[in-house]
């Protein structure tokens, strides 16, 4: 059965004649005079030449003219050739809108990439969107409006304006536009655009001259693999702070987290990137919330630290296991919370959860689908560093107030003296060194990590920044498992299940003991 459908003649609104018309050029018959009015009856004149003879002119015949018969133009698509190539809905067919959602543009320059976008929104966002066939100079609407869901943003470096003041803009099915000329004399197809309203309800497309290149599989397929190596490093740290009783505390549970989140980032975003998958939709919000728990995890166990060296060593808090689980589940809240909001932000702005690993910020469009992971990743590692800034401090305050000496006024007094953890205080002050020399690997891959995005350079040079950032598992792994104390406890731990053998005066084997309480 066949759905009714509405046929837009596009030649239809000029008058065609296809008989047969003189060849006289147009500007010649237009300087003519008419010709005088003659006699049917009788009319013959003499006319002299040069040679003095006379010449008669022909009679013209008194017969009417007939009027000549145009051909009929046809009346609806039917009667025209189909177009070869005909629009088709897929499951990737998206309507490309150039400012998120909620927003509208706000352009004052003629190129794309200087425009602006305003979350100022007062009108909705809704287009033209038809199911149409095309033919010779006709479109046949099927009078089926699709569902096409919205992709955000724009990738052309420069772009004709078409506004629907002068062009008629509509959407077909297959997420393509298709502008009509203001005479309807012609339309065109574009693929490569973004559509958009200003403030005024005027209707603007950008149709991209060029585009932003995209970026060579060769360099995608190294960083993925890149990520998948520091995969069984983030794995590796991750298990044995699980694991091992020594290190299965307040910090190592947080740091086994960070790692896992970072793993879990790198490997979706590896195989998607691999394999082609493509990355809108849930798979890039789940990308960039896995990506972004791993920064606020960074930020809990700077706060643990802060925590101890201000607090619970000053003080001789000693936290039983019922409160560390209330603290640990406190920094798991702030991981899981923080961005889920985030997440939620990009997802009710319609703009691509994908981070920007692989991106460059060549047009303003790109750079804003990043506004809610390049800014809150900034501010986190700023407030990690003000926080281990003022963790410092705590060190030297406890060095200046001598809490690591005994007094002697102090020994006389009868009341009980509370005995300082100096071996918690050491182990703190370890873990305090690896996380700030780990924060230093990790700011200084994010300042590459933003070189690469806001700055073009040499594609040596940029594969060199993102080959950093996908080595993070292996620098993590470095700091937290190669340094003594975990060495030590590593290998005891490997030695015990038999499958280590060294002798015991191996340095690696001195007993190392653990403090009551977790930290």
């Amino acid at each position: 059965m066949r759905n009714e459908s509405t046929s837009l003649t596009i030649d239809a609104l000029t008058e065609v004649n296809y008989s047969t018309v003189s060849t006289t050029p147009t500007s010649e018959l237009s300087t003519q005079s008419p010709p005088p009015p003659m006699n049917t009856t009788a009319a013959t004149s003499t006319l002299s030449n040069a040679n003095g003879t006379s010449t008669r002119p022909p009679e013209i015949s008194s017969t009417p003219i007939q009027p000549i018969q145009k051909q009929a133009v046809p009346t609806d698509c039917s009667q025209r050739a189909e177009v070869k190539n005909q629009p088709k809905f897929t499951s990737s067919s998206r309507l490309r809108k150039c400012c998120p959602l909620g927003e509208n543009l706000d352009y004052y320059r003629e190129n794309q990439s200087d425009s602006m976008c305003t979350d100022k929104a007062v009108l909705n966002f809704e287009p033209t969107i038809v199911t149409a066939m095309l033919y010779d100079n006709c479109i046949e609407d099927m009078e089926v409006k699709p569902e096409l869901s919205i992709e955000i943003g724009n990738t052309c470096n420069s772009s004709f304006i078409y506004e629907d003041t002068d062009d008629q803009l509509i959407i077909m099915q297959n997420g393509a536009l298709l502008l009509i000329d203001r005479n309807g004399t012609d339309y065109t197809v574009e693929e490569n655009y973004c559509l958009d309203m200003d403030k005024s309800g005027k209707l603007i497309a950008f149709v991209c001259i060029t585009q932003v290149e995209e970026i060579s599989q060769a360099k995608i397929i190294i960083i993925a693999v890149l990520m998948l190596i520091s995969m069984p490093c983030l794995l590796l740290v991750t298990y044995l702070h699980l694991t091992l009783k020594l290190l299965r505390n307040l910090h190592g549970w947080s740091l086994a987290l960070m790692s896992l989140c970072l793993a879990c980032g790198y490997f979706v975003y590896s195989v998607v990137h691999i394999y082609g998958i493509p990355s809108g939709g849930f798979i890039g919000y789940v990308i960039q919330f896995f990506i972004l728990s791993f920064f606020f995890w960074y930020l809990c166990i700077c706060c643990n630290i802060l925590l101890n060296i201000w607090y619970k060593l000053p003080y001789y808090v000693q936290l039983s296991n019922t409160w560390t689980i209330l603290n640990f589940t406190a920094y798991l809240f702030i991981a899981i919370t923080g961005p889920a909001i985030l997440v939620s932000l990009t997802v009710q702005k319609g703009l691509p959860g994908m981070p920007s690993y692989f991106l460059q910020g060549l047009t303003e469009s790109i750079r804003e689908s990043q506004r809610y992971f390049i800014p809150p990743v900034s501010t986190i590692l700023g407030l990690s560093f003000l926080v281990m800034v003022i963790a410092f401090f705590g060190f030297q305050r406890i060095k200046t107030d001598g809490y690591l000496r005994a007094h002697d006024d102090e020994k006389d007094t009868t009341t009980p003296i509370l005995q300082f953890d100096i071996e918690k205080y050491e182990n703190v002050k370890k873990d305090a060194k690896c996380v700030a020399l780990l924060g230093i690997i990790i700011v200084l891959a994010w300042l590459f990590e933003i070189v690469t995005f806001y700055k073009p350079g040499n594609e040596g040079y940029l594969l060199l920044c993102d080959m950093i950032n996908g080595l993070q598992g292996l620098w993590i792994m470095l700091i937290f498992l190669v340094v003594r104390r975990r060495r030590t406890i590593i290998l005891r731990w490997w030695y015990d299940r038999g499958s280590h053998p060294i002798t015991e005066a191996g340095t690696e084997l001195q007993p190392v003991n653990k403090a009551a309480n977790p930290s």
